[in-house]
């Protein structure tokens, strides 16, 4: 009877084997990140109308927009409802709150960059503060913004 026993436990155990999965490891905290936000940020200080994010950023990417007088709009891809570019010099961009209306010279690369949800900043040009692009890279000359919400009640 032993070798019976002894067999049917040997059968159990193969069967448990087979058909059991194997422990998931235990959970480790992973390491903070020591490096900082990877953007496409110039260290130089020179204007750059564009700051693009390197990577997709979580789940609610957010992106904004500086006025030359240092007012900041900001905005979440899912409320951007979208833009319109007229080449060369002038891009739209349409969000659920307001309208930017962006004029300059390599507007181009925005929207690609609005098309991919890589932009992470625009920034109008200020002349008096500052310093030239680098050649070739965007700028933007002037920027109009409306929203329906400034409207005063008539």
């Amino acid at each position: 009877m032993t070798n019976e026993t002894g067999a049917a436990s040997s059968d159990k155990n193969e069967i448990l084997k087979k058909y059991t999965r194997q422990p998931y490891p235990a959970l480790v905290k992973p390491a903070p990140n020591a490096e900082p936000d990877e953007t496409d940020e110039n260290e130089d200080g020179r204007y750059r109308a564009l700051v693009q994010h390197m990577e997709k950023r979580g789940n609610a990417p957010r992106f904004r927009i500086i006025d030359r007088r240092g007012h900041i709009y900001g905005c979440g891809y899912a409320y951007l409802l979208g833009w319109f570019y007229t080449p060369p010099e002038t891009l739209s961009i349409q969000t659920t709150t307001h309208v930017f209306t962006l004029t300059g010279k390599g507007l181009e690369k925005i929207e690609q960059s609005l098309l991919r949800e890589k932009v992470k900043e625009l920034r109008e040009f200020h002349p008096g503060q500052d310093q030239e692009p680098e050649p070739g890279q965007p700028i933007i000359t002037n920027l109009t913004i409306s929203s329906p919400f400034d409207k005063s009640a008539e």
